[in-house]
């Protein structure tokens, strides 16, 4: 059985390889085909089944597709009713909530089609409630998010929740109240402790312990835990409603032993399953019932229901079973990350409970809950780049305290609820027992050297990961000989560039600017993008996916925000060995151990056969405003050369022109994004580059790149790059003068490639 359960799982892990979706009916054919062998020969069985899951997930990629507003509705207000969805919650950027398009209102060329999902945003202080019917003037955009290595991929996670577009409130109106829901419920729980505990900071993580509802938890908080190493207890999971339905079972026993009478009628076998099963379902009300929950639901429920049948049913099974049930269900659910996370922390916790039946109960919580710590390493890595070294001393005290202490208190306070006194005397008992729990971690954070950054490749993060199972899993699974040769794959890293040779990265960042050249030995990052997000969760990832462990130089072109937005968290990560910059830090701060110096013209060095020179600003020059006094990089080799221009406008090329600076480039990076104000014809005449590259935002409000600045480079046949439509792009340059070229969004990924 396990074989044809591999296969129907492949068929929907497919969607993960497909670089366009395709064509229904060719895999109607196929499969047809594949039928007509198996009539006649038996072992294409496997086949069949494969291919009969490839076409139901496929189907569902396209139908999630055609339900994508179209393009041009993008930016464009009109009228809706709609039904909101779950519980919003307050962001920096607004309040923040999920909703169902019912109809709509205006007199535009759009049928909603149905099922769809909307991830909407309000600058407006809005009392939204689930399942309340609102009348709203949105402004819509089809899901995109930057698209590079190492960062987080906005769009598959919406494609994995099922959202087919994102967009703006301008105005809203209540048509209808709502009756009572599960949501309901969990808004109102979070009104009490925003009414009696608002002052207290650590009440938002007792509300995300009790309901996951986790709009209350302080970023302040959720670093400690992630320095700490304990940020998985932190949320309601697929290894928590295993926890907890284990707990109800060692309590039963328990039970028993103190009041066998209680058990004389009905065996502890025969209730103990669905007691276990009702702790589950209890679990997935309180975190309300979504479709993350809802699949971790699913799959513990098979796991507790076959292991129930141990006997007759390896574990093996019980998972593949599971994962299958998973994935027809919701075959876009392989795009999110929670899905591996939950599958695999109740995979591993099955697994373990086999292995350490004759421990002791308590030795045996500690020590599964420290196992799924040190299992959760590589995606840690993954997503922060950083490692504790304190985990284990955290995990210790925090495993018993959060399950043993502050959960049981926030339930027990739950269950009180006729008892208002008595109610809030439990959640203010586990309010102080997180104070106490994040005092004891503040010391531990606070140990020399307990955060490390570790900076892996994916490939390296595959070799850890494979590495951590030889040595969880069970003896004989993997073969434990093979570890030296994981670590060497993990620690290595092999040359790519050759001396004279370069490598340019255009960074996607959304709406700024960040460049990172390579030669051989050395690597200089030109600007770091608009924002802290873009420095954490972009420039820090994509330097890490190119195993880059240092920056010999950092240049700040300018002192606007899309340029040095995530500076401070680029130096979080990196020391660079110096600092270059046209005017004074603003927005970002340099360690005072840091060299730094004033960009001007006239300045070079060489790396590597590859030489580099300063073109602006000038001194001498009266620069009439920050834009114009941009550091203007030229890099070239014996076969390249490229221009780097920051946001200069028309006064700064005119200058540069006048001055006869060597400006011809094969490859020029657009200056301010590719605004009006900038790219004059003169200046594209004495570059005359080959080709342009913009770094710009998804329908951004400044309309870069700007048409008329299109038009002249078309009319000079310039090949025309952008971040835009291609994410991140990198080129090789080599002394033969060939540029090969990779763009991020063309490597192979359906929901990047959608029209």
């Amino acid at each position: 059985m396990e074989r044809y359960l591999i296969a129907a799982v492949l068929g929907v892990l497919s969607l993960l390889v497909w670089p366009t979706l395709p064509p229904l009916h060719y895999l109607i054919a196929g499969w047809v085909l594949v039928g007509v062998f198996t009539l006649r020969w038996q072992r294409f069985d496997v086949l069949l089944i494969c291919l009969t899951t490839t076409t139901w997930a496929v189907y569902c990629a396209q139908h999630y597709q055609s339900s994508l507003p179209p393009s041009t509705l993008e930016n464009q207000a009109f009228k809706v009713q709609v039904r909101i969805e779950g519980l919003s919650e307050k962001t920096a950027y607004g309040m923040r909530f999920r909703a169902t398009p019912l109809k709509i209102l205006s007199r535009i060329d759009y049928q909603l089609p149905a099922h769809s999902q909307w991830q909407l945003t309000s600058q407006h202080t809005l009392d939204l409630r689930p399942q309340q019917v609102w009348q709203m003037t949105v402004t819509l955009r089809r899901p995109h998010g930057v698209a590079s290595a190492g960062a987080f991929d906005y769009q598959a996670w919406l494609l994995s929740e099922g959202i087919t577009a994102t967009g703006k409130v301008a105005r809203a109106k209540l048509i209808h109240s709502a009756d009572w829901s599960v949501d309901e419920w969990r808004l109102q729980i979070r009104e009490k402790f925003v009414v009696h505990f608002a002052q207290q900071e650590n009440a938002g993580v007792v509300l995300a312990l009790l309901t996951g509802d986790r709009a209350l938890v302080s970023d302040k908080a959720w670093e400690l835990y992630a320095a700490t190493g304990i940020s998985h207890l932190m949320a309601i999971s697929g290894a928590h409603v295993m926890l907890a339905a284990f707990a109800v079972m060692h309590i039963l026993v328990w039970l028993l032993k103190c009041y066998p009478s209680l058990f004389l009628r009905v065996p502890l076998a025969q209730i103990k399953l669905p007691l276990m099963l009702l702790v589950a379902v209890a679990y997935g009300f309180l975190a309300g019932l979504s479709l993350p929950t809802l699949r971790t639901l699913l799959m513990v429920s098979l796991a507790l229901c076959l292991t129930g049948l141990r006997q007759e049913v390896p574990v093996t099974r019980i998972l593949l079973l599971a994962l299958t049930l998973l994935l027809l269900w919701q075959p876009l659910s392989v795009h999110s990350i929670g899905l591996w996370l939950s599958f695999t922390a109740v995979a591993l916790l099955l697994l373990w409970s086999g292995m350490m039946r004759q421990e002791h109960k308590i030795k045996r919580f500690v020590r599964v809950q420290l196992w799924l710590s040190v299992a959760l390493v590589p995606i840690t890595l993954a997503f922060f780049g950083k490692l504790s070294l304190v985990a284990p001393l955290a995990n210790f005290l925090a495993i018993p305290v959060v399950s043993l202490c502050i959960v049981p208190l926030a339930l027990l306070g739950l269950l009180c609820d006729v008892m208002t006194p008595l109610q809030h005397l439990c959640w203010q008992l586990a309010i102080y027992a997180v104070s106490a729990l994040n005092g004891y971690l503040g010391v531990l954070a606070n140990m020399p050297y307990a955060q490390q950054s570790w900076l892996l490749s994916p490939v390296a993060l595959w070799f850890l990961s494979l590495l951590l199972l030889m040595w969880l899993l069970p003896k004989g699974v993997l073969p434990r000989l093979l570890t030296p040769l994981f670590v060497l794959a993990i620690v290595c890293r092999w040359p790519m560039l050759a001396k004279g040779e370069a490598q340019l990265s255009i960074i996607d960042v959304g709406q700024g600017l960040s460049v990172l050249v390579q030669t051989k030995h050395h690597a200089l990052l030109y600007d770091t993008g608009a924002n802290a997000n873009a420095g954490e969760r972009i420039i820090n990832p994509y330097l890490a996916w190119l195993q880059l462990r240092r920056l010999d130089t950092l240049m700040i072109s300018h002192n606007d925000k899309d340029h040095t937005g995530g500076a401070d968290a680029l130096l979080a990560q990196f020391t660079p060995k110096q600092v270059m910059y046209s005017a004074s830090p603003e927005g970002y701060q340099l360690a005072q151990s840091i060299p730094q110096q004033l960009c001007y013209a006239g300045q070079q060095w060489h790396w590597d056969e590859v030489h580099f020179q300063v073109l602006s600003p000038i001194v001498g020059v009266n620069y009439d405003k920050d834009n114009n006094r941009s550091c203007v990089l030229r890099v070239s080799g014996q076969g390249f050369s490229v221009l780097l221009t920051g946001d200069i406008e028309a006064p700064a090329e005119k200058v540069l022109v006048k001055q006869a600076a060597n400006l011809q480039s094969d490859i020029l990076v657009l200056g301010h994004h590719g605004s009006k104000t900038s790219s004059t014809p003169e200046f594209l005449a004495q570059v005359k580059a080959q080709l342009a590259i913009v770094s710009a935002g998804y329908r951004n409000q400044f309309n870069h790149p700007s048409p008329p600045v299109i038009q002249r480079l078309i009319q000079s046949q310039t090949v025309i790059d952008n971040t835009i439509d291609h994410g991140t792009l990198r080129y090789h340059l080599t002394k033969q003068g060939i540029i090969s070229r990779e763009a991020w969004r063309q490597r192979g990924h359906y929901w990047l490639n959608a029209p």
